[in-house]
């Protein structure tokens, strides 16, 4: 399989896994706030990973893609969901200096990861893969 229907194949599992990860961070972020730093650590990890395999499809559907607007829109996924996992990896990382009693060290995480989120926010929504399909069909229909 290439070409478009790869990239279509790729964005689809890649945001799936987006879709996860996004789950994850919240999760650990209300786990954050109910002081329990080492399950939160559990399920920023868990984000970031799913992140860095969405990042690996999206940039597939990039390399894959024959369609302008398919690669546009993945390019934007990847970058999106590239500034979540930092974030998510970042966030990891004050949860552990939390509980080490290193406050000042988990401040400056948390600044970090905060900007990480801010910079994702540049990038909008990730569209569906059936939103991905439907733009599609559009512009086949204007071509015609």
């Amino acid at each position: 399989m290439s070409g478009t229907a790869a990239a279509q194949r790729a964005y689809h599992i890649g945001y799936t896994r987006y879709r996860e990860a996004r789950r994850q961070l919240s999760d650990a972020l209300a786990t954050v706030e109910d002081g329990e730093m080492a399950l939160a650590r559990g399920g920023f990890d868990s984000a970031a990973s799913d992140f860095e395999e969405s990042v690996e499809e999206f940039t597939t559907t990039v390399r894959e893609a024959d369609d302008d607007s398919l690669t546009e829109l993945a390019e934007r996924a990847r970058k999106k969901a590239t500034c979540l996992w930092q974030a998510a990896e970042w966030l990891s990382g004050m949860t552990y200096a939390s509980e080490q009693g290193e406050s000042t060290q988990a401040s400056q995480y948390r600044h970090d990861a905060e900007n990480r989120l801010q910079a994702a926010t540049e990038y909008g929504t990730v569209s569906s893969p059936e939103e991905l399909l439907q733009s599609a069909e559009t512009e086949v229909q204007s071509d015609t």
